[in-house]
């Protein structure tokens, strides 16, 4: 009898849809507190990408959050992205972040106005070009999440949306191994680039009109 070998990521497909997670994770007592660590228990092996998604979608959907939200969710957002980058099999978190907990009414507030949007995207998510997301991509997923993370750390007004669903595609397209999300990821990158770059020079303009005057 050989020995059995390790079930890697690469190997494991779960087939519950990224809606029914977000929803559990909305559902409940109100009061209950979420640790992430109990986060990546539910997660699994999927944990990066369920977690990068996690912590950009309330940035992704078109709802008003607290000032200043954008560069607290960035935070854990370059930290996953650095861990992908550099070839990382699981997330890694200091200890006094894996003991942190959310209420469940705020994570529901965050997250619930997500499920109708996700539901639409899921109808189109299926594996494909799995060379460019399967577990072997995780660094160029890194990298887009990565530097549109940076982007959405950014104080910047109305800057945050498009950086965020570029992290948004890039882990749909990890977590179902969707290539093309991957793909539809970058353009979504170089389109937040610009805008966020417009939206820099645009200041500064205007302030070097003001100080002008």
């Amino acid at each position: 009898m050989t020995a059995q070998q390790p079930i890697t990521p690469e190997q494991v497909y779960a087939p519950r849809r990224i809606s029914e997670i977000v929803a559990e994770l909305c559902t409940g007592n109100p009061e209950d507190r979420i640790t992430l660590h109990e986060l990546l228990e539910l997660f699994e092996v999927r944990a990066f990408g369920f977690l990068i998604l996690v912590f950009a979608l309330p940035n992704g959907i078109p709802a008003p959050i607290a000032p200043g939200l954008s560069a607290i969710l960035g935070a854990p957002l370059l930290l996953l992205s650095g861990q992908l980058v550099f070839g990382f099999n699981h997330p890694w978190f200091p200890k006094k972040w894996l003991q942190r907990s959310f209420r469940r009414a705020d994570v529901a507030r965050l997250l619930r106005p997500s499920i109708p949007w996700l539901q639409k995207i899921e109808r189109w998510l299926k594996p494909r070009l799995e060379r460019i997301a399967g577990w072997r991509a995780r660094r160029l997923i890194g990298v887009i999440v990565l530097w549109n993370a940076f982007l959405l750390s950014l104080p910047i007004p109305f800057g945050n949306l498009i950086p965020a669903w570029a992290i948004i595609l890039a882990a749909l397209g990890q977590i179902e191994r969707d290539g093309l999300l991957v793909l539809s990821s970058l353009a979504v990158s170089v389109l937040a680039t610009g805008w966020v770059g417009l939206l820099i020079f645009g200041g500064i303009e205007i302030v070097s009109r003001l100080l002008g005057m």
